[in-house]
């Protein structure tokens, strides 16, 4: 399976949302400083999000975005499912077994996303912080 440049943003921005999660609203000027992204790319793919009542949003001098409940209740699922459009095959074959094996794959895909909480990924992400430093 490949994600798109998308999708990775995304995940990315979820991230850095988790982790500031206790500071409010986050510009995305921010976001985009702090994992080395494009404000322009941001600023496209946050009104997916904000449609589908993941994200929050407050604007003026203390605008920013936020998550629009905690990182526990947000799967990767919620955010690739967003993103992504190719992650289900929808074709059908009129092969049952081929049809079987498609569906198979699918469901498989859905429960590992849907295991996946943005919590468990911001803990991964902060936990490697710690094994990156070197005296």
């Amino acid at each position: 399976m490949k994600l798109s440049s998308k999708s990775i943003t995304a995940i990315k921005m979820f991230i850095d949302l988790g982790e500031h999660y206790e500071e409010g609203y986050i510009s995305l000027v921010d976001i985009s400083n702090r994992k080395e992204i494009s404000k322009k790319f941001l600023e496209q793919i946050v009104p997916l999000y904000k449609k589908a009542k993941l994200l929050d949003c407050n604007r003026g001098n203390k605008g920013g975005y936020r998550l629009a409940k905690p990182a526990i209740k947000i799967t990767l699922k919620d955010i690739l499912y967003i993103s992504e459009t190719n992650l289900i095959n929808d074709e059908k074959d009129k092969s049952i077994v081929i049809n079987n094996i498609i569906e198979g794959l699918d469901t498989t895909i859905d429960n590992y996303l849907s295991s996946i909480t943005l919590e468990s990924l911001v803990d991964q992400q902060k936990e490697s912080y710690t094994t990156d430093y070197f005296i």
